[in-house]
């Protein structure tokens, strides 16, 4: 790197013509005024001190003006070093910033993620692997982005998040990478006025005859189910629908029909508040969670190393995850 400075008459007033002067000058300037003796900043910069003074005697020449005065017990900065080490300090004190908050971005350790997740994922899958994650990088800025209508993959370009969590069914355009992590399951769940029906195994076409409640058009939940009744050749026509599949074991506690919900978000409300689990003719598929991402976007350190972490996740971790959570690993 080097710096164009004006050089002047004998001062610092008048411009004659410029020199250009190596930013390793001014370095090396820094550091012998910094310690105030050329032994010490040459043990520190690595070099020999005849190199030292060599630098110091040429950017004096190219200035015109002495920097320091020399003593045996080290040296001291003249009005005009004084002058110069005010400017120079700033400038080696913001490079060596930057120098810093460049190598831990690429080491890993600090910068920002932007992350998409629908309802679920984040809540019972992201939210332990964020804890670990955070230990490790503190440093690190997480942005989380929720949603729980179908995912705007744009998002995913250049210069949007980074990657997104989802839950099947998906629809992707080509080119996009998708890692499955996770299973889950989804089941029917029925409140104190349908206990008749605990016993029985039931068709959809026995659903139909009460009211159900689901996740409203164009919810991934709802493209789900909307699926499974097709595949049978019925269609799907709930009484009341939900943006959050939270409000789902509530309004089905309080008797308002049928609800089709992922299991984590009926668990509580079946061990606690006395939901009942029905039983259907068929086995509902399971549906996965899913990493999202733009193979062409380059990604940072810190957001590779959260990547991985979700894809590689310890057994362990995993094993005490799909026991609290109903999802499967």
């Amino acid at each position: 790197m080097r710096i164009s400075i004006e050089k002047r008459n004998g001062s610092l007033n008048k411009t004659d013509n410029k020199i250009d002067i190596s930013y390793d000058y001014y370095k090396i300037f820094y550091e012998v005024a910094k310690r105030k003796n050329i032994t010490l900043a040459a043990q520190h910069l690595c070099l020999t001190q005849p190199t030292i003074s060599k630098c110091i005697q040429n950017l004096e020449h190219d200035l015109e003006c002495q920097l320091f005065y020399r003593s045996q017990k080290g040296v001291t900065l003249t009005p005009e070093g004084q002058l110069l080490f005010r400017q120079v300090s700033r400038a080696c004190q913001q490079m060596e910033l930057a120098r810093n908050m460049l190598q831990e971005y690429v080491d890993g350790q600090s910068g920002k993620i932007d992350i998409g997740a629908s309802e679920l994922t984040m809540r019972y899958f992201l939210l332990p692997y964020l804890e670990q994650f955070q230990h490790r990088y503190p440093n690190v800025n997480i942005r989380i982005h929720t949603f729980s209508s179908p995912f705007p993959v744009t998002s995913l370009m250049p210069g949007g998040l980074d990657f997104a969590l989802l839950t099947t069914p998906l629809d992707v355009p080509k080119g996009m990478m998708v890692t499955q992590v996770a299973d889950f399951q989804d089941i029917v769940i029925a409140g104190s006025h349908f206990t008749n029906l605990q016993d029985q195994t039931l068709t959809l076409k026995d659903l139909l005859q009460y009211p159900l409640v689901c996740m409203e058009n164009g919810t991934t939940s709802r493209k789900f189910w909307d699926g499974i009744f097709q595949s049978q050749g019925l269609e799907l026509h709930p009484n009341i629908e939900v943006n959050s599949n939270d409000l789902i074991p509530p309004t089905v506690l309080h008797n308002l029909g049928i609800g089709f919900t992922p299991y984590k978000f009926a668990r509580s409300f079946l061990l606690n508040c006395g939901l009942i689990q029905l039983s259907l003719d068929f086995q509902i598929p399971k549906r996965h969670i899913c990493i999202v991402y733009n193979p062409k976007k380059e990604l940072p350190s810190a957001t590779k190393a959260l990547l991985h972490m979700l894809k590689k996740a310890d057994e362990d971790t995993l094993a005490q995850f799909s026991t609290d959570t109903g999802i499967a690993f």
